[in-house]
């Protein structure tokens, strides 16, 4: 089971990696983008007295408080992927604390949600309150389960690597759950042109195909029967999911309306494909 989760290669790490500078660049740019806010929400309410520029803005430095949060995850899981890749060891600790932020992080985005469904009608708000509401369902319950499987006195490693498997399903899913609705209420649903077709069938279909076939592949891991798999299966998988920004960033090269949006979709998971790439080199190495 080693081989299988933790392959000898630096792919792993550089999937962190990647990750860590999205949070990064996520992290820097969110101090001056909540300061325009703040001016213009500030000025909106004494112009017009409405509360509701104050919800806004209060909703705002709350999800600022989570990608803090979230940030600090991504330097202690970047901090994991090193040990584990230079020293092969597993920092138990380490990952228990990243896993944590990670689940915790998408629980301030709740008064975001509130905003947005009690803002005067609009499709826009409305598409992107369920997106943030079906993300803390697909993530938050399982990280958090697996925070505390981790951080358990009597440590079953079956049951970490159980929840383990599930947490990686539930981020795919959250994944195409938040890109899936970005497409229903953001981008151009215009089917007459090829390249809405291929970005609508993209968001469609990309991220929910990758996150069924793990399902298939990771089931002896959801019910405990054995601690391995198909790790050919789930290196295709992983190549599947990272081919969905790569296709919606070489449409947005071609589109403005696509191009918009590129700063705001998880470009990190590009990378996927490298830790496919791994997962395929890893069973080729077996076989030989």
């Amino acid at each position: 089971m080693g081989r299988q989760l933790m392959p000898k290669s630096p792919f792993s790490l550089a999937v962190v990696l990647a990750f860590f500078v999205f949070m990064l660049s996520i992290f820097l740019n969110s101090f001056s983008a909540d300061y325009r806010i703040a001016l213009i929400d500030t000025a909106s309410y004494h112009s017009s007295g409405s509360l509701m520029p104050l919800f806004q803005l209060g909703s705002e430095l709350t999800g600022e408080i989570g990608v803090i949060l979230r940030f600090s995850g991504a330097c202690i899981l970047m901090a994991f992927a090193v040990i584990l890749v230079w020293k092969k060891t597993v920092s138990w600790s380490l990952l228990s604390k990243a896993v944590l932020l990670e689940g915790i992080y998408y629980l301030f985005n709740i008064p975001f949600i509130i905003y947005l469904f009690v803002k005067p009608y609009a499709f826009a708000n409305y598409g992107a309150a369920i997106s943030y509401s079906t993300q803390i369902l697909f993530v938050t319950p399982i990280f958090l389960t697996l925070y505390f499987k981790l951080k358990s006195k009597n440590f079953d490693i079956t049951k970490v690597v159980k929840w383990g498997a599930l947490a990686v399903t539930g981020f795919i899913f959250a994944l195409w759950a938040k890109h899936f609705l970005l497409a229903i209420y953001a981008l151009p649903l215009n089917f007459s042109k090829a390249i809405f077709m291929i970005g609508f069938l993209n968001s469609a279909l990309t991220l929910l195909t990758a996150g069924i076939i793990i399902i298939i592949v990771l089931m002896p891991l959801y019910k405990k029967k054995n601690n391995s798999f198909n790790t050919k299966a789930l290196g295709a998988a992983l190549i599947l999911a990272g081919l969905y920004a790569t296709i919606f960033t070489l449409i947005a090269l071609f589109n403005i309306e696509y191009m918009r949006w590129i700063s705001l979709i998880d470009w990190w998971t590009i990378i996927f494909v490298v830790l496919g790439i791994g997962f395929l080199n890893l069973n080729k190495n077996k076989n030989d």
